[in-house]
């Protein structure tokens, strides 16, 4: 199991060195830039979805998903920014200041927890 978990942790490093931001008015889906929002192996693409467009990050509930605990940070593991969402279906978004790569937790009411990772260019 562990050796599984390790290589799609580096297979998701692997693609967040790939990830590039086309124009500033391209939605650019969570799923298209191959990071993928995860609870272990099972996607939440589906009734959530984020996409980043400049230096702004969207993260969409489309279903109800009860509370919302958002946090992002960057790549050092500096919190950048938290949120809660108390009704779902709803959105949160985010300003993101400086370029480069970033991670995504969300933490539901039910205790299911899920993350992402972006990266914002200048």
């Amino acid at each position: 199991m562990k050796k599984v978990f390790l290589a799609v942790m580096l297979f998701q490093i692997g693609f967040i060195a790939e990830a590039k931001q086309t124009t500033i008015n391209d939605k650019v889906d969570v799923c298209a830039t191959h990071s993928n929002i995860y609870n272990g192996t099972e996607s939440r693409s589906q009734s959530i979805s984020a996409d980043i467009t400049g230096h702004t990050l969207t993260i969409t509930f489309n279903d109800n998903v009860g509370i919302a605990h958002i946090i992002i940070k960057d790549s050092n593991g500096v919190y950048i920014d938290r949120e809660n969402v108390f009704s779902t279906p709803d959105y949160a978004t985010f300003f993101i200041n400086d370029a480069g790569y970033y991670r995504m937790d969300i933490t539901l009411s039910n205790g299911e927890q899920y993350y992402g990772y972006f990266r914002v260019e200048n």
